[in-house]
């Protein structure tokens, strides 16, 4: 017997369905998408005559900028500069920030270590920062020629 060839039959796509979950999905993220939002970021203009800080500045505070090198003839093999000021020990350090603390009780201090200062000397003068009731300090990363 003769095989009869199947008919094929052409089955149409139905786009609509196709088109209605294309839409529900295109709904859905736009309404979960959240916007970005721009913090601090406030259009506005404040008068600079009145307020709060509306005089003259009346004493501006002296900053306390610590250095410390490498000197190996000195008793702990550095010296300590503060604002430019060699200090002769670790005492006159220590009196010399207690002075800056009795000016302002918020004082802060940056430490900039000379690049061959090792730890134990940076702990050092960070002890007697902290024997001054110097809390507030910051090390500077910056290399600067000794």
């Amino acid at each position: 017997m003769a095989r009869k060839k199947a008919e094929i039959e052409e089955v149409e796509m139905e786009l609509t369905p196709m088109i209605d979950v294309v839409f529900l999905l295109l709904i859905f993220f736009i309404v979960t998408m959240k916007f970005k939002v721009l913090e601090g970021k406030l259009a506005t203009e404040l008068p600079k005559d009145v307020g709060v800080n509306a005089g003259e500045v009346e004493e501006l505070l002296e900053k306390v900028e610590i250095k410390i090198e490498e000197d190996r003839s000195e008793k702990y093999g550095m010296r300590v500069f503060v604002n430019g000021v060699k200090m002769p020990n670790l005492a006159t350090l220590r009196s010399k920030l207690e002075d800056f603390i009795r000016l302002n009780d918020e004082q802060k201090a940056t430490l900039y270590p000379g690049p061959k200062v090792n730890y134990e000397q940076v702990v050092k003068v960070v002890d007697q920062c902290l024997l001054a009731e110097l809390t507030d300090i910051t090390f500077a990363g910056v290399v600067w020629d000794a």
